[in-house]
Parts: C-alpha cells; sequence; structure tokens
C-alpha cells in the first residue's frame, strides 16, 4: 500500500490495520501471520505531536516572557490574541476544505509549522498595537478605548504589510 499525495497518513495507517484485524477474524486461515513493514504512521504521529507540544509550549514561554516586558495584563492580551487567531484560522481551513474539495486544505506538518511561525506573527502585531496604544493612552489623555481604536488604525497598513509579506510564501504551497 503506497499513501497518495495529500491525504491522511495516519487514517490510512489505522484503516490498513483495521482490515488486517478484520480479515484475520473472517478471511485469513488460521496460524496466518500478518507483518506490517515500512508503516511510517507512528513516525508522522510522533513529528505532528512533538509539534503540537512546540507549540503550546512556544505559547506558554511567550506569555511568561510577556508578563516580564509588558505586565501581566498586556501579557494576557497578547497570550488571548493567540488561540483566537488559531482558532479562526482551523475555521477558515475547514471551510475551505468544504467548500473547495480540489485544494485539499488539510492540516498537516506543513500547515503545523505554519502556524508555528504565525505565533510569533500574531504575538508581534499584538505587541505593536498594544504599545501604540500606550503611547497614545498617555500622550493624548484619550480613553483607553478610543486609544485603542486610534492605535489599531495608525498601525493597521504596517501590520498587515508585514504579516502578509510572512505568510507570502506559503501561499504557493495551497496550489
Amino acid at each position: 500500500v503506497i499513501k497518495r499525495g495529500g491525504e491522511n497518513l495516519i487514517t490510512a495507517s489505522e484503516k490498513i490495520e483495521h482490515i488486517i484485524e478484520e480479515y484475520k477474524r473472517t478471511r485469513f486461515p488460521e496460524g496466518l501471520s500478518v507483518t506490517i513493514t515500512g508503516d511510517q504512521s507512528d513516525e508522522t504521529r510522533n513529528t505532528l505531536n512533538d509539534l503540537i507540544a512546540t507549540v503550546i509550549l512556544g505559547f506558554i514561554f511567550v506569555v511568561i516572557v510577556l508578563m516580564f516586558f509588558m505586565g501581566t495584563t498586556d501579557a494576557i492580551f497578547v497570550g488571548l490574541s493567540v488561540p483566537l487567531s488559531s482558532f479562526l484560522a482551523f475555521v477558515l481551513i475547514y471551510v475551505l476544505g468544504a467548500f473547495i474539495p480540489d485544494l485539499k486544505f488539510t492540516l498537516n506538518t506543513v500547515v503545523m509549522f505554519a502556524f508555528l511561525l504565525a505565533l510569533g506573527i500574531v504575538v508581534d502585531d499584538a505587541i505593536v498595537v498594544i504599545e501604540n496604544t500606550h503611547r497614545i493612552f498617555h500622550e493624548e489623555h484619550l480613553s483607553i478605548k478610543d486609544a485603542a481604536k486610534k492605535a489599531a488604525g495608525e498601525v493597521f497598513a504596517p501590520v498587515l504589510s508585514g504579516t502578509l509579506v510572512n505568510i507570502a510564501p506559503f501561499f504557493p504551497l495551497m496550489f
């Protein structure tokens, strides 16, 4: 059995193991030994689990470092931006996969590495907005809500262009 490109190796491996167990009970002769060789699903599963653990640990370390430099409240706001952005990205992957099946949007190692990169981008962007909010709040003596609106408006174009530059290399991977 050879994995097709764009298909889920782990799911395919689990289905194959299930089929073999079913055939052992119903079709294969007694005493037949079936050996699976070249199974890469365990290595893929371990790599994916390590990557997920890295994302979680990275998130925790980022929040801890931000607490030292920005204070607890700002660190929590920045920290909340990461899971919210990740949730929106998962929703986008699901929607694109459901409505454009030819593009095959799936959660694979490349996507997980992109999430790891996005963790840094989201944190950088959140820091820029929060620092600009503090500057406007203290210089112009606006309410925090008005300062946040003005700060986000001021840095929208640079933050958006910086983010687009960082994600542009991943765009060809869609095709």
